[in-house]
């Protein structure tokens, strides 16, 4: 295998790794689970060469543009559905990612349809627009990096102890004089501008955007199974499950993939179940339970 496959699985391994420590904010951190994450992928991803091609902006601009328009997407959907138990609330990112994924589809005028997106933008740093593969593993690098630590640092704020006490019991929260709503709803916000910042580094390093690469439901499945298998509600978790979950997707792909149609799904499944099973908290949980007994017959 040749160093640009390497140099392409760890982008992609960086890139999940921060969107998955977004969807971890949300999920594991406040306790709402959202399957809809993939609309403000995509919003993160068409924003940049959008605005570039229509006002000649600098790729920087439109990602700190799509994160805002994914912070107040979702600023609009925890007013509609952080005030409903759980599983209303993933229903509804469900439905909400689905609408922005049709209207991606129907304004061929805009987005070009299912046809997708060429990125067409003047080389630089400007644009962050380069034919190498070492600049965008830099900015994947560093924007995994900042969003586990902002996680981290998060979870030891006081914003962090309210979602906390909000995942564990709602009610006991609540009668105790935490903001429940404004909680959830500031955890709903930064999760959507980190989860669109990635998918603006995707769509940059792809450099093609379309419906289907950018906002299917399997993009939004797959934050939620990074972050499971690598540890629901620590700041690591994403980290670990990304860094063991894309390799051996991408590497069973390669190996398994032109020998029969769905085999390396099927095996990739096989994998999962097996680690789950091994270490059903999780990655992170697998470790300190080790840690534990090694203190314990130390």
């Amino acid at each position: 295998m040749s160093i640009n496959f390497w140099l392409d699985l760890l982008i992609l391994t960086c890139i999940w790794a921060g969107v998955a420590g977004a969807w971890n904010l949300l999920a594991g951190f406040a306790g709402q689970f959202s399957l809809g994450h993939a609309a403000f992928f995509g919003i993160g991803a068409y924003t940049p060469p959008l605005l570039a091609q229509a006002l000649g902006v600098a790729t920087w601009f439109g990602i700190a543009a799509g994160a805002a328009l994914a912070a107040a997407l979702a600023l609009v959907i925890a007013g509609v559905s952080l005030r409903t138990r759980w599983p209303f609330f993933t229903l509804i990112t469900i439905a909400f990612a689905e609408v922005v994924r049709i209207l991606a589809v129907y304004f061929k005028g805009i987005t070009k349809g299912s046809e997708g997106l060429m990125l067409e933008l003047e080389p630089g740093f400007a644009n962050y627009f380069y034919l190498d593969k070492w600049p965008y593993l830099l900015l994947a690098a560093i924007y995994a990096a900042g969003v586990i630590w902002l996680c981290a640092v998060i979870r030891r704020s006081r914003l962090g102890f309210r979602l906390l006490s909000v995942r564990e019991d709602e009610d006991a929260a609540r009668s105790l004089g935490v903001p429940v709503f404004m909680a959830r709803a500031n955890a709903t916000m930064i999760s959507a501008a980190l989860a669109a910042m990635g998918g603006s580094i995707f769509g940059l390093y792809t450099k093609f955007v379309d419906p289907d690469s950018t906002l299917s439901f399997l993009l939004s499945v797959q934050p939620a199974l990074i972050t499971i298998v690598g540890g629901l509600g620590h700041a690591l978790g994403p980290l670990l499950g990304a860094a063991l979950v894309i390799p051996i997707e991408h590497l069973l792909r390669s190996w398994f993939g032109g020998v029969l149609f769905g085999l390396h799904g099927l095996i990739f499944g096989l994998a999962l179940i097996a680690v789950l099973l091994v270490l059903p908290d999780g990655l992170v949980g697998g470790l300190r339970r080790r840690r534990g007994r090694q203190v314990r017959h130390a």
